[in-house]
């Protein structure tokens, strides 16, 4: 779900020929990018908040995607992804997370300090200076609400009530904090 330019699902292909692979996106750049780039991909136009498919997969990932949607609709999100997976399936959600907030204030400076460290990262790899002005764009949208990254506490709630099992790994920064990027296997009640 929300594929993006459809990359990873490409990966997979080459690896494992043998899989039947969907991937699904709203944007009509991403989607036609996609069925160009990888034919052997299924990739179809749909809304994360309520596509469905004729039946129900043995896996579903959704990967740095969910803070696109809208805090609003992200709950939404969740239980249609959890709707997709058979019951003896999983999902796998990777995304970025900022340090638990209470209000727009807090919100504002978790999302600041989670840009800061990304470009901090950014500088200290030695990237050339688009990504770096990439990388800047990533704080200025958290800051502002362009994008709608949430605690892992926030998300951790939404998942429990969708799944039965959640398992959450962190995969970066390799210190102790709640702000990060995190992978969750997720498995149906």
């Amino acid at each position: 779900m929300m594929c993006g330019t459809g990359y990873l699902l490409g990966e997979i292909a080459k690896k494992r020929p043998d899989l039947r692979l969907i991937g699904v996106d709203i944007d009509d750049r991403y989607v036609s990018f996609s069925r160009k780039t990888y034919p052997g991909v299924n990739i179809e136009k749909g809304d994360v908040l309520k596509w469905h498919p004729q039946s129900a997969f043995d896996v579903v990932i959704c990967t740095g995607s969910l803070h696109h949607v809208p805090y609003d609709r992200q709950e939404k999100a969740v239980a249609n992804i959890s709707s997709l997976v058979k019951p003896d399936g999983f999902v796998i959600v990777s995304d970025s997370y900022v340090d638990d907030y209470s209000n727009e204030f807090e919100r504002k400076n978790a999302a600041a300090k989670l840009g800061y460290e990304y470009l901090k990262e950014t500088i200290q790899n030695k990237a050339p200076n688009p990504v770096v002005e990439w990388t800047i764009d990533i704080m200025w949208n958290d800051v502002l609400m362009k994008e709608f990254k949430t605690s892992l506490r926030k998300r951790l709630l939404i998942f429990e009530k969708y799944f039965a099992v959640v398992d959450t790994m962190k995969t970066w920064p390799a210190i102790e904090s709640d702000y990060g990027d995190y992978i969750s296997i997720l498995r149906p009640r």
